[in-house]
C-alpha cells in the first residue's frame, strides 16, 4: 500500500509535498497495515477492509484513549479506497475492495457555541500579542491555518482576501500552500473596526501574525502558553478548542440572519451542504450579510484595543 501510495503521489500534479506527507502519515495512523499484515496490494480483500473498519471503529488510541471519530474513519476510509482505485488503474489488480464498504454513522451532536459573554471574556483574559487574532478568528470565523498565514497585501479596508494557508510538512515542519478547498480561495467581508484592530499596517508580504521573535505563529506554542491560560483565567469549562472559534463566527452570523449560502462561502466549506448540516438548524427565515456579526461584535469590544 505504501508503494502504491507513494506512486499516486509522485505522479499526481495537484498535490504538495506536504499534503503528500500527510497522506503518508494518515495511512501509517490508520493501522490498516495491524489487519492485513505486510501483504502486497493485490492480496487485500473486502473482508480485511471491513475487518479493519470494525477495528479503527471501536478501538481505543494511545493519545485520546477512546476510538477516533467516524468522520476520522471516513477520511481513512477515503484515502485507502483512493490507493486502492490507483493500484487498479496501474494494473496490480482488478477491482477496488473499499468501495462500498459501511461505515460507522457519523455522531449527531449539539456544537457547544461560546456565548458572546464567554468569547468577550476569553478575548479580555488573551495575552495582548494574540488579542488581534483571537477577535479576528471569532468575528469571521477564518480557519487557524488561513487566519495565521495572511499577508498585509491580504487586507482590505473591509475586507480579508484568502488565497493561502499553512500546510504540514515533513515532520512538524509547515509550509504555505493553498487553502483547504478550491472555494477556500475568497475574499471575506468584515468591518473596518475589525481590520483596525490589527494594528499598524506593516510590509505587503510581512505575516500579521507573529510570536514575539516575529516568526509566524505555531499552533502548539499558542495554545499552551496562551489560549489554555486565557481559558482558564476566563472560567471556561469545558475549555473551548481554537476552532471553536470557527463555530462561534458561523453560527452568530446566522443567528444574526445572514444567508447560509453567503455564510458557506465566507467560511471556505468546499460545498454549502457542509454547512446546512453542522449549522441548518440555525438559519432564520430573514437574511442580512455576514458582516452584520462583525458589526454586532465591534459594539461589544471593550475600550482597550490591543495593537
Amino acid at each position: 500500500m505504501t508503494e502504491v501510495l507513494n506512486d499516486y503521489i509522485d505522479q499526481a500534479v495537484d498535490l504538495t509535498p506536504g499534503t503528500g506527507n500527510e497522506y503518508r502519515a494518515v495511512l501509517c495512523r490508520s493501522g490498516l497495515a495491524d489487519i492485513t499484515g505486510d501483504v502486497g496490494v493485490d492480496m487485500i480483500d473486502r473482508a480485511d477492509i471491513e475487518a479493519w473498519v470494525k477495528h479503527r471503529s471501536t478501538t481505543p488510541t494511545k493519545r485520546t484513549k477512546r476510538p477516533p471519530a467516524p468522520k476520522t474513519v471516513a477520511n481513512e476510509h477515503g484515502l485507502i479506497s483512493t490507493i486502492l482505485e490507483h493500484a487498479v488503474r496501474r494494473g496490480h489488480r482488478l477491482d477496488n475492495p473499499a468501495k462500498g464498504v459501511r461505515l460507522p454513522k457519523p455522531r449527531r451532536h449539539e456544537l457547544d457555541i461560546l456565548t458572546d459573554a464567554e468569547f468577550v471574556a476569553l478575548w479580555s483574559a488573551m495575552s495582548d500579542r494574540y488579542k488581534p487574532l483571537v477577535w479576528l478568528l471569532g468575528a469571521t470565523g477564518l480557519r487557524w491555518g488561513e487566519a495565521t498565514a495572511l499577508q498585509w497585501r491580504h487586507i482590505g479596508r473591509d475586507t480579508i482576501t484568502v488565497s493561502q494557508a499553512w500546510k504540514h510538512g515533513g515532520g512538524s515542519r509547515r509550509e504555505l500552500g493553498e487553502p483547504k478547498t478550491a472555494k477556500g480561495y475568497r475574499r471575506v467581508e468584515t468591518t473596518p473596526a475589525v481590520i483596525a484592530s490589527l494594528g499598524e499596517r506593516g510590509p505587503d508580504n510581512a505575516f500579521v501574525f507573529t510570536n514575539a521573535a516575529g516568526a509566524p505563529v505555531n499552533y502548539q506554542t499558542f495554545y499552551a502558553d496562551h489560549w489554555k491560560p486565557a481559558c482558564e483565567a476566563a472560567n471556561l469549562l469545558p475549555r473551548p478548542k481554537v476552532h471553536g472559534l470557527r463555530h462561534f463566527a458561523a453560527s452568530h452570523m446566522l443567528a444574526q440572519g445572514a444567508d447560509l449560502f453567503e455564510v458557506s462561502r465566507a467560511l471556505g466549506h468546499s460545498s454549502v451542504s457542509i454547512t446546512a448540516d453542522v449549522y441548518g438548524h440555525l438559519v432564520p427565515s430573514k437574511t442580512r450579510p455576514t458582516s452584520v456579526h462583525a458589526a454586532r461584535l465591534d459594539a461589544l469590544k471593550p475600550a482597550q484595543i490591543a495593537t
